[in-house]
């Protein structure tokens, strides 16, 4: 994919001549298949300059010295040979067994830079050097020709029903996404077949990875040691059919993060954690009990994996997510002895009537300073409420706004 832009930057630099670029035909040694993913019987192709009827010189070999005779027919199993093109745009036309067409595109290849007389300057055709797969951001929301926008719809062949672009222009852009991701990221409608090739001339559509609503970023290892930024990476403990481990370290870990290490399943999780011990979402598998070196965790899901997706515009906190300290109080109520007058002795009298006797008990004689006794101190606890609280706060850094766009 990266041929055209090396080789243009090469032109630029003086490093080729014009006459010698080439690039190879997106399907040399390709076979070319039919409505039911099957090999067509020796289709051919022919190539002719933009906009033209005026047949383009095509060549077997890379410094174009070889022509090949057009139409070039493909091999008893649909497959054509290895074709290499001068760096310039170009038509294809492609036709069945019998003649008839299978398609004919225009506009295809690239413009290379022109020589101004060793000036050091030249022009470009920004637009034909991008490739297959580039992705560039427009702050706008208009459609481009020979892109598409990524908001998660299909695009296929023409007929196919797609809903971003149905169009035989789509085929690598299709391969592309067919070839580099699986369905987490680029789904086939219907289900992949072999191929992409197969697929397309079936009709099936295939999901455009969405930007809508998101910000890019690199992936943690691109290719290097990984940075560490967008997961942590540590030593977890595991006991096969448990979803408790332990790790060499929690910090920088957070609930819901995707846990990536052998011995665990697709997409476990962290469902808790207390201290240096974790609570799997699914349990260890049969056999892996022991220390796995280097667990990743992330709330990416892989942070090493392309197209994943992660983060959120708002936050909520819950109360795992306070500080392990506190604010809080209490009132202590320790009320001290005191004074008081009372009697200084209790009797007992005997009451006599007509009728009889009786004894009254418990009647208090004199007067006497005396003092209570000191109550046990209590204390109660105190509730800080926050009547309206819980909401989620906004996490968005600084943003502008545009659209995405992937080139055919």
């Amino acid at each position: 994919m990266l041929k055209p832009l090396a080789a243009a930057l090469a032109l630029a630099l003086g490093l080729i001549s014009a006459a010698s670029a080439a690039e190879s035909w997106s399907k040399s040694r390709q076979q070319i298949l039919d409505a039911s993913g099957r090999p067509l019987l020796v289709p051919s192709v022919a190539f002719f300059k933009a906009g033209t009827t005026t047949p383009l010189a095509v060549y077997s070999d890379a410094a174009l010295t070889k022509p090949l005779a057009q139409p070039v027919k493909a091999d008893g199993t649909g497959r054509f040979p290895r074709i290499y093109l001068p760096t310039v745009l170009y038509a294809e036309q492609v036709t069945g067994p019998y003649g008839n067409l299978l398609w004919f595109d225009d506009g295809l290849g690239y413009v290379p830079p022109t020589a101004d007389g060793g000036g050091g300057s030249g022009t470009v055709d920004l637009t034909a050097i991008a490739a297959t797969g580039d992705v560039k951001w427009r702050m706008d929301a208009g459609i481009m020709p020979g892109w598409v926008r990524m908001n998660g719809r299909t695009l296929g062949g023409a007929g196919s029903g797609a809903t971003e672009l149905a169009s035989a222009t789509a085929s690598a852009a299709f391969a592309y996404l067919w070839n580099t991701f699986p369905d987490t990221v680029a789904s086939v409608v219907g289900g992949r077949g072999t191929s992409a090739s197969s697929d397309f001339s079936a009709g099936k559509q295939i999901v455009i990875p969405t930007m809508q609503g998101l910000m890019q970023a690199g992936l943690d290892d691109m290719g290097s040691s990984p940075a560490g930024r967008l997961q942590t990476i540590t030593d977890m403990t595991l006991s096969a059919g448990s979803t408790t481990a332990t790790v060499f370290s929690s910090a920088r870990l957070t609930i819901g993060m995707t846990v990536t290490a052998t011995g665990i399943s697709a997409g476990t999780t962290i469902a808790d954690i207390n201290g240096t011990t974790i609570t799997l979402s699914l349990p260890a598998s049969a056999g892996s009990t022991g220390t796995v070196s280097g667990a990743r965790f992330s709330a990416l899901g892989d942070a090493q994996v392309p197209g994943q997706i992660g983060g959120d515009a708002l936050t909520g906190l819950s109360n795992r997510n306070l500080p392990a300290t506190l604010p809080g109080g209490s009132v202590t109520v320790d009320y001290p002895a005191h004074s008081y007058i009372t009697h200084e002795t209790l009797a007992a009298a005997s009451l006599s009537s007509s009728t009889g006797s009786v004894t009254v008990s418990n009647l208090q004689q004199g007067l006497a300073n005396a003092n209570t006794g000191v109550p046990p101190a209590k204390t109660f606890g105190v509730s800080q409420p926050n009547p309206g609280g819980g909401l989620p706060f906004s996490n968005l850094p600084p943003t502008r706004l545009g659209t995405f766009f992937l080139k055919l």
